[in-house]
């Protein structure tokens, strides 16, 4: 989508837009069309009401009935403040309920997208689009367009009473107000293109900086500091400088409309002074004038600025178009992978990343139901993108993956990875409950299984010394993890899943000698009766596979039973060990 101007297909998408988010708050919606007509009568009432007080106090009129229409006043002032007030909190609840929902759209959206992209754009990216944006647009999915009906009404009411009052003034006021309109439509969307690279530059900067602050321990200990604040210097100057552009076009057009404003209310106090003098106004007909004047004074000035953020919303709503546009490259299969081991087999597998030269290359291999592989290789063979391709983050260029005999790609999602369990050595401890960390927030997983896994993985003694059991806070404001306890806190998630295979990815290398003695015995009850692909640098945490698989960079370079490979001195499995690039 192109940074022009504003167009009929941004005017298309809002509405439609409008649509899906307001259609479950018809009734509030509804009420707040009533109160918006509510209080554009009511401003309109208050200057009559003025006008006859003013001339009944010019001409004595008694004094009740100048208490009477003091009182109207007072009330139809009062009342607007209540509609106006009213409306707002009416606005403010349907734009955060529609908000909440694109958020909650969005965030299923980018979950759902590959892995690919998202290391295309950082996690700071996306927050920007995910609450930035949504934020920028959610209020104009509540109120703009009825606002600017409102607005458009109350001009038309309040010309009506200039021409009531004496139509010289509607005449005199009518062709200013007329040249306004054309003059709003020629300026709007003109400052979007340079709203949207600003906008634009805000997300990269945002992106910039959680790469580096994720990266804070690293930078830190290269001494990169320097560094890192001359190039934040660089993108903040940059950022200005967009910024200023975009502020600089946004307030070029408001401005004529304004000046047009200011020389419409001068207008209308000569001309009232002059019908004054010759005795065809009262004073109060002439307040009310000008009265009339500085609230029609109001439309013009809020259409103004309404349009104006509505160039922002657009672009607000261009980039989430952008973010829902880009589709996830795997398609949903339908088949279900049933429950127990599951068998693996690799047929002719060959893989590539985007951009990049193949990882993977005519892999083949057979993993009956209930036992355990081990993958071994130097740095950068691919085994951990074999892993990956198991569990369907990416599908294979060419070949077949097959999980319990079925093309993983014709599987349903979210049935393999139900079944399927994958522990890497990045493990992120969530801001929740021990609890809620172990069963990933399901409300129906049974605290006796939970349990269960935290002592067969040996995390008893540490889990009775926690203050609150399983309702711990971890995470954020609550008891930090150590490494190892991540690690074996990881394996308690798979654990309670029950999954049919097992992909363990480097699980083991951020454990000291003690939790990987832990682990040892844990994980030789975990993987018995189940399937399972072990990635590891030492042997030792190969102990418990029963074939190893030896990856080059042009391929698989062996595969057959753990014993045997180790025992031949010719195998590379032995030269591995030989040369260091597997550990005993």
């Amino acid at each position: 989508m192109s940074s022009a101007g504003l167009g009929t297909s941004d005017l298309r998408a809002y509405l439609l837009l409008l649509r899906e988010q307001l259609a479950p708050q018809r009734r509030r919606f509804l009420l707040l069309c009533v109160l918006l007509l509510s209080e554009t009568v009511l401003l309109v009432s208050q200057p009559q009401f003025l006008r006859y007080f003013i001339d009944g106090a010019l001409g004595e009129a008694a004094e009740r009935t100048l208490l009477v229409l003091g009182g109207c006043y007072l009330a139809t002032a009062l009342a607007g403040q209540a509609a106006s007030m009213a409306a707002q909190h009416c606005a403010v609840s349907v734009a955060r309920d529609s908000g909440d929902r694109l958020r909650a759209r969005l965030v299923d959206h980018c979950l759902r997208l590959d892995a690919d992209y998202h290391r295309r754009h950082p996690p700071g990216e996306l927050l920007d689009r995910i609450d930035g944006d949504v934020t920028k647009l959610a209020g104009f999915l509540s109120r703009m367009a009825l606002d600017v009906v409102a607005q458009l009404l109350l001009m038309v009411c309040v010309l009506a009473a200039l021409c009531v009052l004496d139509w010289r003034l509607g005449l005199l006021y009518l062709p200013l107000w007329a040249a306004a309109l054309p003059l709003l439509a020629r300026g709007f969307g003109r400052a979007t293109p340079q709203l949207e690279a600003g906008r634009q530059a805000g997300t990269d900067l945002l992106g910039w900086l959680e790469e580096r602050l994720s990266a804070t321990e690293d930078i830190r200990a290269n001494g990169a500091v320097p560094y890192v604040l001359r190039d934040l210097g660089e993108r903040l100057t940059a950022y200005r400088r967009a910024a200023a552009r975009a502020a600089r076009a946004a307030v070029s057009w408001p401005m004529s409309v304004q000046a047009l404003s200011q020389l419409a209310f001068a207008l209308a106090l000569a001309l009232g002074a002059w019908l004054h003098q010759r005795r065809e106004l009262s004073a109060g007909d002439v307040l009310a004038s000008l009265s009339y004047v500085m609230l029609l004074r109001q439309p013009l000035v809020r259409i103004t600025q309404q349009l104006g953020e509505f160039e922002e919303a657009v672009v607000s709503l261009r980039r989430i178009r952008r973010l829902l546009a880009c589709c996830p490259r795997l398609t949903d299969g339908t088949g279900e992978l049933r429950v127990g081991p599951v068998p693996v087999e690799f047929d002719r597998v060959s893989f590539g990343y985007a951009g990049g030269p193949r990882v993977l290359a005519d892999v083949s291999f057979e993993l009956p139901a209930g036992r355990q592989l081990g993958v071994v290789g130097r740095t950068g063979c691919g085994k951990s993108t074999l892993i990956r391709l198991l569990f369907r983050f990416h599908d294979p260029d060419e070949g077949v993956v097959r999980l319990g005999g079925h093309d993983a790609r014709s599987l349903r999602l979210g049935s393999l990875r139900g079944k399927v369990a994958l522990v890497t050595q990045e493990v992120h401890i969530l801001e929740g409950t021990l609890r809620e960390n172990l069963v990933l927030f399901d409300p129906g997983a049974d605290d006796r299984r939970v349990l269960r896994a935290l002592d067969n993985v040996g995390l008893t003694p540490w889990y009775e010394t926690l203050p609150e059991g399983l309702d711990t806070p971890l995470g954020g404001a609550g008891i930090g993890l150590s490494a190892g306890q991540a690690q074996l806190v990881a394996l308690v998630r798979a654990w309670v899943r029950d999954p049919g295979l097992v992909l363990l990815d480097e699980f083991s290398s951020r454990l000291d000698p003690h939790s990987e003695r832990l682990l040892q015995t844990a994980l030789r009850r975990f993987l018995a009766d189940r399937t399972a692909v072990v990635v590891a640098h030492r042997l030792q945490t190969l102990r418990e596979v029963d074939r190893i698989l030896v990856l080059g960079e042009n391929g698989p370079l062996e595969y057959g039973a753990r014993e045997e490979l180790i025992a031949d001195p010719r195998s590379e499995l032995s030269r591995l060990l030989r040369v260091g690039e597997v550990i005993w």
